[in-house]
């Protein structure tokens, strides 16, 4: 898809927006689109060029699932799989494939028996297994008789990429700017607006919205607000199947597979826009500054998950095809930040969500520019405000 974009060598002049959005990952793209919808005058900044992989938002494929413990979760899920297809109705691009999903573990698993219950209340469509029955149904896999499973047939597929570039350009259509490589180093507060300071001049608006994934806490600092973030490098494995066609959607599921007393996930994705499919698990990864630039495989990490992928699927091979690192900011209780600044309410604060934010894009768009302009929302955001800290 191609994106128009303004590349200016010379310094901007200041000039006068309703919103200003910060960052141009899934959020910022997101919350850009429904402003520029609405008829607000919007200007989406980025640092990088879009759909970079310096952050969270980039790569083939994300997860959407209504698979919460919590049924605030699963409310949210539901109304992001009706605003992602919205968004692909009015783009005519397929950005959600569905494929199923299981999460598995030993009951005691953390959260696992909490996604049951969350489906039986919410009236949510699924099949409880045992470790046989996953194997029958989907005979890739070799579990350990302990196990059990949840498969529900709404886990789809997010294209990754293609969603950032999608919510860029229909933003772009309604008539957002959009400027890239163009990094934000300050935000001033001017009465009841602000200045955004960029390395290239400085623009006025009424409000604006800080999508700026690991880089949030630096702009935040300058507006006497410190947040308890922890920036991870997280690694995903493309690993070389037998038998590719195990391996396709319908074949096989999206699988999560849930350990007893951590959040840490174990989890694969069927081939999805690669040629291979994809592993991980997740929150083990160490702790990095936002400007490290480091992106050197950690090869301890890939013989591990290496080791767990063959383990449990063993017609997978350990040839590797690829491997890719993304950024995991994570709050303490692993919850988002959706909120207005404290002190400051024309400044609206997305955070970096802890890993599992990508498939609430959709709606978390639609909530940041509710906030921006209203200073509300309809949407249940009482998990991710800031008083909690």
């Amino acid at each position: 898809m191609l994106i128009a974009v303004m590349n200016k060598d010379h310094t901007s002049q200041s000039c006068a927006f309703d919103v200003i959005v910060v960052g141009a990952g899934i959020m910022g793209a997101s919350t850009a689109y429904h402003l520029a919808k609405d008829g607000v005058k919007v200007l989406l900044l980025e640092q990088f060029a879009i759909g970079h992989a310096k952050g969270s938002s980039h790569g083939p494929s994300r997860i959407i699932r209504l698979a919460y413990d919590t049924l605030d979760y699963v409310a949210l899920a539901q109304a992001a799989y009706r605003l992602w297809g919205e968004i692909e109705a009015e783009s005519r691009q397929a950005l959600l494939t569905k494929v199923g999903g299981l999460d598995i573990g030993v009951p005691d698993a953390l959260g696992l028996l909490g996604i049951r219950e969350c489906y039986e209340a919410a009236g949510i469509a699924y099949d409880a297994l045992d470790a046989d029955g996953i194997m029958q149904r989907f005979p890739q896999f070799c579990l350990p008789q302990d196990m059990i499973g949840f498969y529900q047939p709404d886990y789809s597929l997010l294209a990754a990429d293609q969603c950032v570039s999608t919510y860029v350009a229909q933003a772009q259509q309604h008539g957002a700017q959009i400027q890239t490589n163009e990094a934000v180093r300050e935000v001033k507060i001017v009465g009841d607006g602000v200045e955004v300071m960029s390395d290239r001049g400085s623009y006025s608006a009424a409000r604006v919205v800080l999508c700026a994934g690991s880089w949030v806490q630096g702009l935040l600092a300058k507006l006497d607000l410190r947040l308890p973030l922890t920036i991870h490098k997280e690694q995903i494995l493309f690993l070389k199947p037998r038998n590719p066609a195990d391996f396709m959607p319908g074949r096989f599921p999206l699988f999560i597979h849930r350990f007893p007393g951590t959040t840490s996930l174990g989890s694969g994705f069927p081939i999805h826009h690669h040629s291979a499919p994809k592993f991980m698990i997740d929150r083990v990864g160490p702790t990095v500054s936002p400007e490290d630039s480091d992106r050197s495989l950690d090869i301890a990490n890939i013989a591990r998950v290496t080791a767990y992928a063959t383990q449990m699927l063993p017609d997978l091979t350990s040839e590797l095809v690829e491997a890719v690192s993304c950024r995991y900011t994570m709050t303490p209780d692993e919850d988002f930040i959706i909120d207005r600044h404290p002190a400051y309410s024309q400044v609206v604060i997305a955070s970096p969500c802890s890993g599992h934010g990508f498939k609430f894009g959709s709606v978390l768009g639609r909530i940041l520019a509710d906030l921006a302009t209203q200073g509300h929302t309809a949407y249940n955001i009482d998990r991710f405000r800031l008083n909690r800290f």
